[in-house]
């Protein structure tokens, strides 16, 4: 693997960060045998990230980040933040232990920028849907893969769940109320489209680490079991399980996200809102009902 290295920070460590990259490298492949990093160009490890985004032609992100994948020549590189690398290094056994997990992760992001995938529905409301059921595929399938190397302190993204089995009722109240005073649809559709791809993220990536450990949110959580089966999101959580554990056997394609299109349209549903294809099948229309809290939310 060609490991390069830019800035007083990453060059004066180069030995040891490289040592450790390859050592890494080494063992997930080694564990993952499946894993194809042939598009990997090289990893650069360099002292500004955002400096080395913009030269790879990158748009920086606005959040700290330790890494970022970009395009590089027809292939891909893996680029670190060499500062925040080198003080992982230099910490305790458990940001260890997140680091593999991070570099696991990013392994499997580049083997999935080889997938070729079918070409997507093309009616308007398939094509409304299909970010979201993108997302969700790449949490899961990425989660899953990369569950065995899941720190002993990692909370499974249930946390964040939880925060948004809570927050997001009284949040698509507002929008609708807000809705039912100024008939701005498009802008309800913006906005709770928005709030659902969250959420239905969220859940795939829980789903994909319970799957990749093979165990149900009970056995992890009793806690986070009941907060979910007293919630609105019970019986989306339930169907959405079957379809992305169905759908991963399958493999990518249409047949696979149909599914997930329709947990979507649930989501959507549970707050009142019926999103389905105009009567002329020309674009995608949003039926709003008036929202009343479930009873069952807490």
């Amino acid at each position: 693997m060609n490991i390069e290295f830019d800035g007083p920070i990453s060059t004066a460590n180069a030995k040891t960060l490289g040592q450790v990259i390859e050592a890494l490298l080494e063992r997930i492949q080694d564990r993952d045998e499946d894993l194809d990093l042939s598009s990997l160009s090289r990893i650069r490890v360099v002292d500004d990230l955002p400096a080395a985004e913009q030269h790879f032609g990158a748009t920086p992100v606005s959040d700290e980040h330790l890494s970022r994948i970009v395009a590089d020549e027809g292939k891909l590189a893996l680029l670190f933040d060499g500062g925040k690398l080198w003080q992982i290094l230099s910490g305790d056994g458990a940001e260890i232990a997140r680091l593999i997990h991070h570099l696991h992760k990013e392994c499997w992001r580049v083997h999935d920028a080889l997938t070729t995938l079918a070409a997507p529905s093309e009616a308007p409301l398939a094509k409304a849907l299909a970010p979201i059921v993108a997302a969700m595929w790449q949490e899961y399938r990425i989660n899953r893969r990369s569950a065995w190397s899941v720190p002993a302190d990692s909370d499974l993204l249930l946390n964040h769940l939880a925060a948004l089995l809570q927050a997001l009722p009284d949040g698509m109240q507002e929008e609708i109320t807000l809705y039912f005073a100024d008939q701005d649809l498009d802008g309800l559709f913006a906005k709770s489209l928005g709030r659902i791809a969250h959420l239905m993220q969220a859940v795939a990536h829980v789903q994909g680490y319970l799957d990749g450990l093979g165990q149900p949110l009970s056995a992890i959580s009793a806690d986070m079991h009941e907060l979910v089966s007293k919630s609105f999101l019970s019986p989306i959580w339930t169907a959405a399980a079957q379809h992305l554990a169905a759908g991963h056997a399958i493999g990518p394609g249409e047949l696979a996200d149909i599914p997930l299109r329709r947990d979507v349209q649930a989501a959507f549903a549970s707050f009142g809102l019926q999103i389905r294809e105009s009567d002329d099948g020309s674009d995608v229309w949003v039926d709003v009902q008036p929202l009343t809290k479930p009873e069952t939310l807490h």
